[in-house]
């Protein structure tokens, strides 16, 4: 070997030791193999090849020891093969596409593509770990050059592959390109304005400075943008206002699992409705189940893309299957039915905010639709959106009205329960129904809780505030909270229905008011009922021609009533207070418990079947009755067939009356055992015998 071609060997090596990147090692092995005229000199060709490999070597511990501080560090074999690879994929732009179908929610047809970078490659590298390699040896900027030049060049060349449809190309905009091929790519782009989108994902947050040249490039050339993987990293609600895009695609992790998790569904809604207060399209993507699909059309998606409608496919597909353009023109019609309709469809565990939906215009809540669960309704106390509740049928699970509002016209229930519904409500905070109450059919049962408040305004005709209408029968009701009713319907039930049904009040403060012509505190108006009282404390205002606090009109009555307080104010014509006006018999039992009647009628009673049988025990309790009336009685009925048992307890009777109401009363079935009692007629006291 002569010493100029050992000089060059030394010159060779110096240069190698100092390469930073493959690029630079390929350019000075080639220049020196002409030097060294390798293509005649076996051994010096040898001996080159042995040069390159060790300068590969030293670029890539170089790589690996600048960007330690970023944990982006090639270790292992498999790693030094992997950058081995996507260094000869950039070299040698070996970049493929496949292109996934972006779908309208509107009627399921294709709307676009997004071009997915697919390498031509044995160890086919993910997009990611090409990123990741690629910004290890800082080439970011040859990925986002191969990307755009490679799918611009066949928009341009294959136009009819796309059908029409624009094309969705993703960019790393901090990617610094030099002005050559950013003047080069900025042309195609405006070439193509009309078929192209250009999808924005942050790597790194940019500054104001960078960000405005871009968003005014792409402004000027017509182009059309979108942020990518919204909800996740440097993709928030700051560089959405700066970038104010044509489409925000919000990230799989939201999407997936949705319809289980209330915080993501009440997230990706808030994205969509600022999208939409904003121009701006919504792309759910990541959708890979038929529930995921329906549930983010249900929430205002535009756009979906995911492999539940179309994997990502090299041949360009040009329609998605026939039977999910069927199911997706059926969640939308059901969204669009909402609208139409102005019905609000809840999902599973949504907190919903009244006032919100009232701007919207919605008239009524749908819940049950998605399935079992819990949603909340909150309002501002005293803020009616006049919207009202519809529950679906066979819902069983909580509503929590917090503070909350209702309304419907009148005759209509505030909140509507479906057949078979096991409905719990939990009250919190003041809450108010108007107009109408709460309706329970026969099959369904509703569990009344919680420590709020709910007052019920009633103003119709023949209606309940809590139950079923006067035809019908009502469901279980359960109460463990208490509620206050002012009714003036001009015939109707507070808490019942008019043929009557099982009532169980367990806990809490009750205030019941009626004005009308006929009326039921708490009971029935034509059929049996069978009530149950406890631990409770229950006032009754009743202002009626007929009119019943506890119990039947014209049926049966069974009332048990234990460590409970009742006061029941009664005036009108015909008027019980425990019993039945016109049933053929009650049978009613009170046990350590508190009772006050204060009766105004024609021809009352506190505790009677007015024209039947009646049953009455008091026990270890106090009653106080003052009734007034011309053919006023206080216990028991006009028909004589009374059995009245007061055993140890305090009782005392005002009455004022024009009967002789000695005639109704069977002294050997008016049993006193213990305790005291009281009796004044018209006046008089009545010594007991």
């Amino acid at each position: 070997m002569n010493g100029i071609k050992l000089e060059m060997l030394h010159r060779l090596l110096s240069a190698v030791v100092c390469v930073n990147d493959e690029n630079e090692l390929n350019r000075i092995t080639a220049e020196y193999a002409n030097k060294l005229e390798c293509e005649n000199d076996e051994l010096m060709a040898e001996v080159l090849k042995d040069i390159r490999k060790i300068g590969s070597e030293l670029v890539m511990l170089r790589s690996n020891a600048v960007n330690t501080d970023n944990q982006l560090v090639v270790r292992t074999e498999q790693e030094r093969a992997e950058l081995a690879e996507v260094t000869k994929i950039i070299d040698e732009n070996l970049f493929d596409y496949h292109f996934q179908p972006i779908v309208s929610t509107v009627n399921g047809a294709i709307y676009s593509y997004e071009a997915l970078m697919r390498p031509k490659s044995v160890l086919c590298p993910s997009p990611y770990h090409i990123i990741k390699y690629a910004e290890i040896t800082d080439r970011l900027n040859d990925v986002e050059k191969a990307t755009f030049l490679n799918v611009l060049d066949r928009i341009g060349s294959e136009t009819d592959m796309f059908h029409g449809h624009p094309v969705f190309i993703n960019s790393i905009p901090s990617a610094r390109l030099d002005e050559a091929d950013m003047e080069r790519i900025k042309m195609m782009l405006g070439k193509y304005s009309d078929r192209v989108v250009v999808e924005m994902t942050e790597q790194s947050e940019m500054g104001d400075n960078e960000f405005g040249t871009i968003k005014e490039m792409y402004n000027s050339i017509n182009v059309r943008t979108a942020i990518d993987d919204y909800g996740t990293g440097y993709s928030n609600v700051q560089n959405l206002l700066r970038y104010m895009p044509d489409y925000v695609k919000i990230d799989r992790s939201l999407v997936s699992d949705i319809l289980n998790n209330r915080k993501k569904r009440y997230f990706v809604r808030e994205i969509i409705d600022f999208c939409h207060d904003n121009g701006i399209l919504a792309l759910a993507e990541g959708v890979e189940t038929s529930e995921e699909l329906q549930t983010v059309i249900h929430l205002g998606a535009d756009l979906v893309q995911g492999y539940y409608t179309s994997r990502p496919s090299a041949v360009v597909m040009e329609t998605i299957p026939y039977e999910i353009r069927q199911e997706i023109k059926l969640y939308r019609q059901e969204r669009d039915d909402g609208i139409k309709y102005h019905i609000y469809t809840a999902e599973k565990s949504e907190r919903i905010q009244l006032e919100r939906l009232g701007m919207e215009e919605y008239k009524c809540i749908l819940i049950g639709k998605s399935g079992d669960g819990e949603v909340t309704i909150a309002g501002t106390p005293g803020i009616d959106t006049d919207i009202y509740v519809d529950v679906s049928n066979g819902f069983k699970g909580s509503i929590i009205l917090s503070n909350a509002v209702l309304s419907n016209s009148k005759s209509r229930p505030c909140i509507n329960i479906g057949e078979n519904c096991d409905v719990k409500l939990v009250l919190s905070g003041t809450n108010k129904l108007k107009n109408g109450g709460i309706k329970v059919p026969e099959s369904a049962k509703l569990h009344v809780c919680g420590d709020g408040g709910l007052s019920i305004f009633i103003d119709g005709s023949g209606y309940y505030a809590i139950g079923n209408d006067i035809d019908s029968k009502h469901g279980e009701l359960v109460f463990e909270q208490g509620i206050s009713v002012d009714n003036h319907a001009a015939g109707g039930v507070c808490i019942g229905s008019g043929l009557g049904g099982k009532i169980r009040i367990l806990l809490g403060q009750f205030s019941l008011k009626m004005t009308g012509y006929f009326g039921v505190g708490i009971g029935s108006h034509e059929g049996d009922t069978d009530i149950e009282l406890f631990a409770c404390n229950i006032s009754f205002d009743l202002s009626e021609q007929f009119g019943v606090a506890i119990g039947s009109q014209q049926g049966k009555c069974i009332a048990n009533i234990h460590h409970a307080s009742t006061k029941i104010s009664l005036s009108g014509s015909d008027m019980v207070g425990i019993g039945t006006l016109e049933g053929s018999s009650c049978d009613v039992s009170v046990c350590e418990a508190s009772m006050v009647f204060n009766i105004s009628a024609d021809h009352c009673a506190a505790v009677a079947a007015l024209e039947g049988s009646t049953v009455f025990k008091l026990s270890k309790a106090s009653m106080h009755i003052i009734s007034k009336g011309d053919n006023a009685l206080a216990l028991g009925g006009y028909s004589r067939d009374n059995e009245i048992s007061l055993l140890n307890a305090d009782s005392s009777v005002n009455l004022v009356t024009k009967a002789d109401y000695m005639n109704f009363i069977d002294k050997d079935k008016f049993i006193i055992e213990g305790g005291r009692m009281n009796v004044v007629v018209n006046g008089t006291e009545i010594k007991s015998e």
